[in-house]
């Protein structure tokens, strides 16, 4: 028979290569969705100086991008922009939601700028093809997470660590492999006009004479209302909701409710919809759904989070999970305002004027400044 210290042995073998599998498939699956970004050249030191010790406890952030993908309007446009920053010293989260509609000057060539809509940063920066004249670090397969990372420290004043960019996809994935999450739902609201993923061509039984005529009369929400085939009416009630991945999409995507619309609202449901997620991964063994969530998000999240950045991150999380959570909203209700281009198209300027973005910076670090965010009137940018 087989020694207790002989089975020991073996059992902590099997142990040992468990591990070592678990971490090789974690390299392999992590490898498919994270990206490393270009750096410009710097000239070598003369003289090296000591490093200083990083202090473990400093604050750091993390910019999140939900886009569209597949088939859906818009391509890699994001939809969702928000920037999570955690201060273990002060053992606080804060969560700042950035309207897609800002308007922003974007590094597309070097030496110069081009002024577009924030939600632009990620696919321009992807797209070394219509833009090959920018800086090196904002191009290869980093580039949009890169560039959407450098805008979004010059609105916020904030360095911003990593980003981390999903498609709608991914999303339903990542809420399904938790097994779903409950949202605390703040308000009632319908949607009729949430739109399908068979997107803008469907004729709803119209001709093409009587399509033409609407579309010579009518355009922006008043044109989409005559296609009700293209749209399905949602409807969800106030307190706690168990949703999957499905469900909680609609949930952070609908804007066009007439009590509960537009861009700035959709923001608030998005940040109530990441606190879920959070509380869900709190509550369950998550550890273990890491390699399957990896898996099956290959095609869909892109991250400039290295697997040693990634583990370091999740050896805290319990910790983090019990800060304090503020959240902030620029929106135009407070220190944004709305503007148009000479196109005549919708955008956002700060309140202080074009580019001016010192009375964001304060007001991210003293949110006593920002007047409270609305929770109804959509929007004229939904035309």
């Amino acid at each position: 028979m087989p020694s207790i210290r002989y089975l020991l042995v073996i059992g902590l073998a099997l142990i040992g290569v468990s591990l070592a599998s678990l971490a090789y498939f974690s390299l392999r699956a992590w490898q498919t969705i994270s990206v490393t970004p270009r750096r410009s050249p710097v000239p070598q030191p003369t003289s090296v100086l000591p490093t200083p010790t990083p202090d473990p406890n400093r604050p750091f952030s993390i910019l999140l991008l939900g886009y569209g993908g597949g088939v859906h309007e818009g391509g890699k446009l994001t939809d969702s922009i928000m920037l999570v920053r955690v201060d273990p010293h002060a053992q606080k989260t804060t969560l700042i939601s950035i309207p897609r509609d800002l308007w922003v000057p974007l590094p597309l060539e070097t030496g110069t700028t081009t002024w577009t809509k924030i939600n632009a940063a990620y696919p321009y920066g992807l797209d070394d093809r219509q833009f090959p004249r920018k800086p090196v670090e904002f191009t290869g397969p980093a580039g949009g997470g890169m560039l959407a990372k450098y805008i979004m420290t010059q609105v916020t004043g904030i360095p911003v660590d990593y980003f981390v960019a999903v498609d709608f996809a991914g999303f339903q994935k990542v809420i399904d492999n938790l097994g779903g999450i409950t949202v605390n739902v703040d308000k009632t609201f319908d949607d009729p006009f949430y739109p399908l993923d068979t997107g803008t061509t469907d004729s709803c039984g119209k001709t093409p004479e009587e399509i033409a005529a609407l579309t010579a009369t009518m355009s922006g929400q008043k044109l989409e209302e005559q296609f009700p085939c293209r749209y399905e009416v949602l409807h969800f009630v106030k307190g706690l909701q168990t949703m999957d991945g499905a469900t909680a999409l609609k949930f952070a995507r609908s804007r066009h409710s007439p009590t509960d619309g537009g861009d700035f609202n959709r923001a608030r449901r998005q940040r109530l919809v990441l606190e879920a997620v959070k509380d869900k991964v709190v509550n369950i063994n998550f550890i273990s759904q890491i390699i399957p969530t990896i898996q099956t998000l290959s095609y869909h999240i892109q991250t400039d989070l290295d697997l040693a950045s990634l583990e370091k991150l999740l050896s805290r999380f319990s910790e983090f999970s019990q800060y304090q959570v503020t959240q902030i909203a620029l929106t135009d209700q407070n220190i944004l305002v709305d503007a148009k281009t000479p196109e005549g198209q919708f955008i956002l300027d700060p309140r202080a004027g074009r580019g001016e973005w010192q009375e964001i910076k304060e007001a991210i670090t003293n949110p006593a400044l920002l007047t409270p965010t609305p929770t109804a009137t959509p929007s004229a940018r939904m035309k």
